[in-house]
């Protein structure tokens, strides 16, 4: 029975070809230069078909295992580690966490390849494209995006809430994190300060449609809006989710491994959230982000004096009456403190409303404001606090030579006395 050789198709295509040089049809230059390699390699070649026939051509390593390949002892390591912490990461997130947690490093196609095989990690199909990528502002700050993600972030370890993120579409950098209990415009003022804080100011917000940013009203200004307005940062409307693929891909990111992150260190509340929110950015931005076009940074410093918790604050308009007092949801406030020589009887003031305090002001100058009811209970206990001090009466019976015994109903009391005589 004859023998069943297997050779490769690079094989085959250099045994055609060195068969050419045999019959004399080609030069070894010629064969050289259509294999790419040298002549003297194709003389080699020929010597070893002459001596072993076809087998020659036939790689000698063909079943054997590689020199590089990793003993199954640290295979068995590996995937006893990753099904015990990190069955449900992904090949690159665990390979992250293998070598910064337990010091093993294994590549991640490696790993990747030895999770398939053990049913751990299942291959996804590739998506279609559909919507082409727009291409990126060329600097940092240029435009930030900015998206709210709802998930159960503490899993079943707490309740749930929403991720306010921020990310810059230059870079891809994450710029700032927020968790709250749900997508506010309380949760948005917080994220921005973050923002405000850590870099200034952007040229442009890049946002959905969310009743935060877009009014339902035309011409009417939402309080984020202007909030913007007030720091001259331009805010942009996206017409489709597809518009901010970039936030919402980093989004699916930060579901993976944030989620994730937050279960091996025990996080399950909010205030522990954000406190680890911006370690987590630093090491995410690291690996993620991508170097700008340009070099420039569009962002621009805070001006001077720039009262950040009166911007970023619900803002409402009221009018003083003759008493210096307003209403404001349902409750009567009274100016206790105000700027010499102002008359306040008929003023249009500002409200701001924080996340726990109201704040009253009159151009650039802040009064003080306090409830009526409390204005009235100070009062009340004033007056109970303070004794009345009443002079002690002296009584004491007149004479009877006193004037008034000398009259009785307008006549004298001695002509009474004689006629009775």
């Amino acid at each position: 029975m004859d023998e069943v050789l297997e050779m490769s198709t690079k094989e085959l295509e250099r045994y055609d070809v060195l068969n050419g040089v045999r019959r004399r049809a080609l030069t070894q230059v010629k064969a050289a230069e259509l294999l790419g390699i040298t002549d003297r390699q194709v003389r080699n070649l020929l010597t070893l078909i002459e001596s072993k026939g076809p087998q020659g051509l036939v790689s000698r390593k063909r079943g054997r295992p590689s020199n590089r390949k990793k003993p199954e002892a640290f295979k068995h390591q590996i995937l006893s580690i990753v099904r015990e912490k990190y069955e449900d990461f992904g090949p690159s997130f665990a390979r992250e966490k293998l070598a910064e947690v337990h010091n093993l490093n294994v590549s991640t196609e490696t790993l990747r390849k030895w999770m398939t095989e053990v049913h751990i990690w299942v291959p996804g199909q590739r998506k279609i494209k559909t919507h082409p990528l727009r291409k990126r502002r060329a600097c940092f700050g240029e435009m930030i995006q900015v998206d709210g993600s709802h998930e159960y972030w503490f899993e079943d370890r707490g309740e749930w809430c929403v991720l306010i993120v921020f990310v810059d579409d230059a870079t891809g950098k994450i710029t700032s994190l927020y968790f709250s209990k749900g997508e506010s415009l309380d949760a948005y003022f917080k994220a921005m300060e973050k923002h405000l804080k850590r870099y200034g100011k952007p040229m442009s917000i890049y946002s959905d449609r969310f009743s935060v940013f877009d009014s339902p009203v035309e011409g009417n200004l939402t309080q984020f809006k202007r909030a913007l307005e007030t720091l001259g940062i331009k805010s942009i409307l996206a017409n489709s989710p597809q518009a901010k693929g970039r936030v919402e891909r980093i989004n699916r990111t930060l579901q993976d491994r944030l989620i994730k992150e937050m279960r091996l260190r025990g996080i399950s509340t909010l205030e522990a959230a954000n406190e680890y929110a911006d370690e987590f950015m630093e090491v995410f931005n690291q690996t993620f982000s991508k170097e700008p076009a340009s070099q420039f940074n569009a962002h621009q410093l805070l001006e001077k004096g720039v009262d950040l918790s009166r911007v970023l604050s619900r803002y409402e308009e009221r009018i003083l009456t003759k008493d210096a007092m307003f209403q404001f949801h349902n409750k009567f406030y009274k100016i206790v403190e105000a700027p010499e020589n102002t008359m306040l009887r008929g003023k249009k003031i500002e409200i701001r409303v924080g996340k726990e305090t109201v704040r009253v002001f009159l151009g650039d100058k802040e009064l003080k404001a306090v409830p009526l009811d409390a204005v009235r209970e100070k009062t009340l206990v004033l007056q109970a606090s303070s004794k009345l001090q009443w002079r002690e009466r002296f009584f004491r019976k007149p004479s009877a030579a006193h004037p008034w015994r000398k009259f009785v109903y307008g006549r004298r009391y001695d002509e009474l006395l004689k006629k009775a005589v």
